[in-house]
């Protein structure tokens, strides 16, 4: 799709002296957001701020919300970028919200089923509690990531995108406590841009995160190509559909070439650009272990498998392919790794051949 952005950006945006080589005022996404993503109440212009990446807005956000050594919970795994976006700036802590220690813990499913989460996410701030952390807020990725699965209220079945601005929260908590960070990178395709915006009810808190903003300032031709994108309705359904039909296609080629070489992944993804693959037996040389949860592995054979871990990123590196580590993104069990599919047949194609080549390398 890097070549329909391409395309868009030659015909739409030139630059403007006045609006792009002085201050400025910025765009709003405000009616993309009224949009796409079905709020109950109608988004406004002064509840948004832009920033240069939902990095950025994450980082904003836990300086805003936390004092040092304050918790923000995430489910497990997470987005391995929380891991610096939190603690960095911020000195904020990130605590987990862990599944494989519940009585009814049945795997990956667990991270979308509305009563595990209840659980896992009480456990973890009794946890905060007894160690004197105060918890500042919970953080959700929708869709997830490394999971390629959305969050919803209802079904268990795969659904469409639910955004959290859709759902009536009256009753269940204040509105000015629930806040909304979307980005360009994953929807548009386009990491490189780095625009990401924030979006909240509560004006104390857009006024902390306003007064920092100078350190983190979009340019504004880079906020105009955005903003043209996201106003133009016809472009960016035909983007998405296309996107989405070319992401089932290489989705669709790669669980194939897994499937027919014995590789284990999570087969409930379906939303997103990543596979969640199970390279555990790689790991597991001759001795009959039962689990590489990290919680029942004692010290050693802990240090012992991570190094394994490693050592098939390593090879694969050696190989020409990067695949990332699942405990990187804190997973609650070794040998786990996700795979990027979204790049080109040509280049999945390559991928894929060399991740084997390097898993075979390993074998012999």
């Amino acid at each position: 799709m890097h070549q329909e952005v391409v395309e868009f950006t030659a015909k739409n945006v030139a630059v403007d002296p006045v609006r792009h080589l002085t201050y400025g005022s910025g765009f709003s996404p405000r009616s993309s957001l009224n949009s796409n993503f079905q709020p109950r109440e109608p988004v406004r212009y002064e509840d948004i701020i832009v920033q240069p990446g939902v990095t950025a807005v994450i980082d904003s956000l836990a300086c805003a919300i936390c004092n040092e050594g304050e918790g923000i919970i995430i489910p497990h795994p997470f987005y391995m970028g929380f891991a610096v976006d939190i603690p960095t700036r911020a000195r904020g802590v990130i605590v987990p919200a862990v599944f494989q220690s519940l009585a009814d813990h049945r795997g990956f499913v667990d991270v979308f089923d509305a009563e595990m989460n209840i659980e896992a996410l009480d456990k973890a701030l009794k946890g905060t509690q007894e160690n004197g952390i105060k918890v500042r807020a919970v953080l959700l990725t929708n869709p997830h990531n490394p999971l390629g699965r959305c969050y919803n209220p209802r079904a268990p079945a795969p659904v469409p995108f639910t955004s959290i601005l859709a759902l009536n929260l009256a009753d269940r908590i204040d509105p000015q406590l629930v806040h909304l960070a979307y980005g360009a990178s994953k929807d548009f395709c386009a990491n490189g841009l780095r625009l990401g915006m924030l979006y909240t009810r509560n004006q104390g808190l857009l006024a902390a995160i306003a007064g920092t903003s100078m350190l983190a300032w979009p340019p504004y031709i880079i906020q105009d190509l955005w903003a043209s994108m996201l106003e133009n309705g016809a472009y960016t359904e035909d983007f998405f559909a296309t996107n989405q039909q070319r992401l089932a296609e290489q989705y669709a080629f790669a669980t194939q070439f897994l499937d027919d070489h014995g590789i284990p992944y999570y087969r409930d993804s379906y939303a997103g650009m990543f596979i969640w693959i199970d390279l555990r037996r790689y790991m597991i040389r001759g001795e009959e272990l039962p689990s590489l949860s990290i919680y029942t592995l004692n010290s050693r054979d802990k240090e012992v498998y991570q190094q394994r871990e490693l050592e098939i990123s390593n090879r694969c590196v050696a190989n020409g392919v990067a695949i990332a580590l699942g405990t990187n993104f804190c997973t609650e069990e070794l040998g786990w790794f996700r795979l990027t599919f979204s790049v080109s047949r040509q280049a999945l194609e390559v991928e894929l051949q060399r991740m084997v080549k390097a898993l075979q390398d390993i074998t012999q």
